[in-house]
């Protein structure tokens, strides 16, 4: 296990934005995590789980502590269900559950990040979440493993108890559960999943959606914009946020080498050398553009580290 010092973090990132992390160290087993809470605790530095660098925005004076990314790899397939390492891109995920006949990750083809990340944050596309397949989840708990059960993850919508609630458990593996189908079938649904996202999505560098969608509380909510909004998102009890945004006049806003993307509203790409404050401008701005019209208050999906 090998501590580096001020290690560049914006390469690590899909958004390419960020200043360095004070210290650095890859890890493959809950030994060598453990090894690294320690280092941290006996320089009362401030700890980060990093993945795949998906759906994260780094400030651009960096991170002051220690940045732990977790290496945990590989995966065992036991009739449909696949024992999962952390670290595991979605997308590889998907193809290879497809691959042997198992269904239900179509959806997460092109995704950017890690299993992981994606538990953490109930990652989710075309209206499917990874909570679904969840059959367990293996973590570290005061440098103990103990497996969780899907009812004990608090899932929710862009969300689960690790980001609030179990916030210094560390997921190192999940167990999926997924249903045996046919593999050419399975296959095209992805590659369809995954053209949809190509064409869909900006190819510039960015952090994914920068905002959830708003979803009702209740029919007071629909009652004040049943005249605003189409029909559809009232039958769903959701709006789109790249909706709200581009009607809130921001769809190609920009602030320095930061833009909200003319492809997507939900997404802010790197239009070469951003920086991470100016992606936060242009946040405010969005938040208050959007407050300003519908009284709705956007919430970030990103994480702003």
């Amino acid at each position: 296990m090998l501590i580096q010092e001020n290690i560049s973090l914006a390469p690590l990132t899909t958004f390419k934005i960020g200043g360095p992390a004070r210290f650095f160290v890859e890890v493959g087993t809950a030994e060598e995590i453990v090894q690294a809470k320690k280092f941290a605790q006996e320089k009362n530095l401030p700890v980060l789980i990093f993945g795949g660098g998906s759906n994260v925005l780094i400030n651009d004076e960096g991170f002051p502590g220690l940045i732990i990314r977790i290496i945990k790899g590989g995966w065992n397939i036991n009739g449909n269900q696949i024992e999962v390492g952390t670290s595991v891109y979605m997308a590889a995920l998907a193809v290879m559950a497809s691959r042997n006949g198992l269904r239900g990750l179509e959806w997460a083809g092109g995704l950017p990040g890690t299993l992981g990340g994606a538990v953490r944050g109930n990652a989710g596309a075309f209206r499917f979440e990874i909570s679904q397949n969840v059959k367990s989840v293996e973590i570290l708990r005061n440098d103990k493993i103990i497996q969780l059960k899907p009812e004990e993850c608090g899932f929710g919508y862009r969300t689960s108890h690790f980001k609030n609630k179990l916030k210094d458990d560390i997921i190192l593996s999940v167990r999926l559960e997924l249903a045996v189908g046919d593999t050419k079938e399975s296959e095209k649904q992805l590659q369809e999943f995954l053209t949809h996202r190509q064409s869909h999505q900006p190819p510039h560098p960015s952090a994914g959606c920068i905002f959830k969608n708003f979803s009702f509380t209740g029919t007071t909510d629909i009652v004040a914009l049943k005249d605003i909004v189409p029909t559809q998102f009232l039958e769903y009890k959701k709006i789109p946020a790249a909706w709200l945004v581009e009607q809130a006049g921001m769809k190609g806003a920009q602030v320095g080498q930061a833009q909200v993307s003319i492809v997507h509203a939900n997404f802010i790409v790197n239009l070469g050398g951003a920086k991470a404050v100016e992606v936060l401008t242009l946040i405010r701005q969005i938040k208050e553009k959007v407050y300003n019209k519908f009284h709705i208050k956007l919430e970030e999906e990103v994480q702003i580290i």
